[in-house]
């Protein structure tokens, strides 16, 4: 039996020799040769904590900040391969062992200290980890702010933390979106109204690190209303958009306008229209949501100049075709010039014209007026011009081809004429001429025939409509004398 344990690395042989004897007479000799590689093999399990610094080759170290209660995680991997956990810590002098898989540990207080954790201890296929543990003093994060609170100005804020280390490093201020600040007492004008949360982080030179968030409610009143227009000179009904653009101020604050004609509003920037003429005064008063209160009074700040009405009738009524000219009487009041426009036909500068539609159907009028102080109205009225439709039949004709009522033809106002037709009965009911044309008669021939049917009196019937759709029957008799 031949034991050993290797140091080095490499490949070694070992030959072995063998002689048997009997009775002191040599029998055989046998010869081996055995080769061993000497390697560098992978540790089956690890030991392995949750740290917060690796110092060294199985070395780590864990901080803690005002707390001497620590809860160890064990990471040791190979898990599967782990049959036992030993913990072992140095308190001042008493050794605590624990041997469950992560371990909790009160530690006298502040100071440093030293420990191990093995896994799979007394075996062949184990490991050790040394732990060092900085038990640190107690950091605490804490804040005072002071403002006005009704009026816009600068927050102060002064740092109250502490550290058992007496010793803080750094301060990190977040006073709000994109703003932070490094003094240790800042001080800082928010750039709208709201409820602000700051946040403190300080660092000691033991690194320990506190954080703090406290709310600052800002909600102060601008310290001055800035509004826009300024003045104003115009006609009814004028609107008018008034710009706020006094700072801070939100849409939760309450904000009441008297625009000085009677009517309110609340929006931050509202729109009101002047509907009478007068000088108007405009105030408004703004709350903030914590009952911070500023309002202003703007004396005459609106002028709203006198503007006509205007009006007017005409004659005759209805107008027809047949009479086209038309008298304008102007009923406006507050006025001293006037201007007419006839649809897109002529324009008049008289007071009371007369004009002659050169058109039938709608008409548009339009009456502007302007008041001594330049200040306009204006009306539109349609005005219809009615298209007349009249149509009329002798009661007799001799189509003897003379030359003088030769046919049985109407006439009359035709322009406008729809669906015109014409039909000639014998006594019978029989028809001998129908026709579409209102420009055209019977000549008292039937198709197919030259001469004229014989004397005597026959039946006719007319129907037409007109250009409104109004449809006409006209029925009666036709003489037809040679």
């Amino acid at each position: 039996m031949i034991t050993g344990t290797p140091v080095t690395l490499g490949q070694f042989v070992v030959g072995v020799c063998v002689y048997e004897y009997r009775n002191g007479q040599l029998l055989s000799v046998i010869r081996r040769d055995f080769q061993f590689n000497v390697e560098s093999c992978e540790q089956t399990v690890v030991a392995d904590i949750l740290e917060d610094a690796i110092i060294g080759n199985q070395e780590f170290l864990i901080n803690s900040c005002g707390n001497n209660v620590i809860t160890f995680q064990n990471q040791s991997y190979q898990e599967s391969l782990i049959t036992s956990y030993q913990w072992e810590f140095d308190l001042n002098g008493t050794k605590e062992v624990i041997t469950t898989k992560n371990a909790t540990v009160t530690f006298p207080g502040v100071g440093q200290y030293k420990g191990f954790m093995a896994i799979n201890p007394g075996s062949n296929c184990g490991d050790t980890a040394t732990i060092f543990v900085n038990v640190f003093p107690d950091i605490q994060a804490d804040f005072s702010f002071d403002y006005d609170t009704c009026v816009a100005g600068e927050v102060s804020f002064t740092d109250l933390s502490t550290t058992g280390s007496n010793q803080m490093v750094s301060w990190t201020w977040n006073l709000e979106t994109g703003v932070t600040a490094s003094e240790t007492d800042p001080v800082h004008l928010f750039s709208s109204p709201g409820v602000k949360p700051v946040t403190l982080t300080v660092v000691d030179i033991n690194d320990c690190e506190a954080t703090i968030t406290q709310p600052v409610n800002w909600f102060p009143v601008p310290p001055l209303l800035i509004i826009e227009p300024s003045s104003f000179t115009g006609c009814p009904p004028a609107t008018l958009f008034f710009t706020n653009l006094s700072s801070p101020i939100d849409e939760t604050y309450l904000i009441n306008w008297q625009f000085g004609d009677g009517n309110t509003g609340s929006d931050i920037s509202p729109t009101h229209t002047y509907e009478d003429a007068g000088l108007f005064s405009v105030s408004v008063e703004i709350t903030s949501p914590i009952g911070c209160t500023t309002s202003a009074f703007f004396q005459d700040w609106i002028k709203i100049d006198p503007s006509p009405d205007a009006n007017f009738v005409y004659s005759p009524n209805p107008i027809s075709s047949l009479d086209p000219k038309v008298t304008f009487t102007d009923l406006s009041t507050g006025a001293d010039r006037w201007l007419w426009q006839f649809d897109t036909d002529g324009t008049s500068k008289l007071q009371h014209p007369t004009f002659t539609f050169p058109d039938t159907g709608l008409q548009r009028v339009i009456l502007t007026v302007t008041h001594p102080s330049g200040c306009q109205d204006t009306l539109v009225q349609y005005l219809d011009v009615i298209p007349e439709v009249r149509y009329f039949l002798p009661n007799a004709f001799s189509p003897n081809r003379d030359g003088l009522n030769d046919s049985f033809i109407g006439r009359g106002l035709t322009d406008g004429m729809k669906f015109f037709s014409m039909r000639i009965y014998n006594r019978w009911g029989e028809i001998l001429f129908e026709g579409q044309n209102p420009e055209s008669g019977w000549d008292g021939t039937v198709k197919g025939r030259t001469e004229p049917v014989q004397p005597g009196v026959y039946l006719y019937q007319v129907d037409y409509e007109d250009s409104r759709g109004n449809k006409y029957t006209l029925s009666g008799f036709a003489t037809l004398v040679l």
